[in-house]
C-alpha cells in the first residue's frame, strides 16, 4: 500500500472509532424524524452546556474587573 493510502485508512478507523464512542448518535427508533429531533436535542445540549460553561466564566472575569473598577472609582 502507499503511503496515501494508509494515511486515508487510518484517518477512516480514527472517524469510525469516534463515532462508535459519540453520544451524539441515537438508537432509539426506526422513525427517521424521531432519529433526527433525538440527535438534535443531544447536540443541542451538549452545546448550550459548553456555551453555558463559557459564558459563566466570562461572567466571573468581567465582575472582577467591575468590581476593581468600581473600588477604584471611590477612592478618587
Amino acid at each position: 500500500m502507499s503511503d496515501y493510502t494508509m494515511t486515508r485508512s487510518n484517518t477512516l478507523e480514527q472517524i469510525l472509532s469516534v463515532l462508535r464512542t459519540s453520544s451524539i448518535a441515537e438508537e432509539r427508533s426506526n422513525d427517521d424524524k424521531s432519529k433526527f429531533w433525538a440527535t438534535y436535542k443531544k447536540v443541542s445540549d451538549e452545546y448550550d452546556d459548553d456555551f453555558l460553561k463559557r459564558a459563566h466564566g466570562d461572567i466571573g472575569i468581567i465582575l472582577t474587573f467591575v468590581r476593581l473598577l468600581l473600588c477604584l472609582s471611590m477612592q478618587v
